[in-house]
């Protein structure tokens, strides 16, 4: 089972119970994350968890309403992008 590197927070309804996972994770060295977007969403980076911590960390945030965001990076380097060329657009 792989983990999505990005997940979104916003229907979660017991975001501490979630993040204290996470913390948990962290601190046994299993995962690496960080907030983008005002804590909306997570950038995860698996660094150690077997295959049934996988599984299990997939079902928690299925069970917390924590959705997969696999879509995330596209959509955020074609904004950075159209970011670019409108600074390119004003400098003229």
């Amino acid at each position: 089972m792989k983990i999505c590197k990005y997940y979104s927070l916003d229907e979660c309804q017991d975001i501490d119970l979630v993040l204290d996972k996470l913390d948990s994770l962290l601190d046994d060295s299993k995962i690496e994350y960080s907030f983008i977007e005002e804590d909306d969403v997570i950038k995860i980076k698996n660094i150690g968890l077997t295959i049934k911590e996988r599984k299990d960390l997939v079902s928690f945030f299925k069970d917390n309403d924590v959705i997969d965001y696999p879509d995330y990076e596209e959509y955020y380097e074609e904004d950075e992008e159209e970011d670019e060329e409108e600074d390119e657009d004003e400098d003229y």
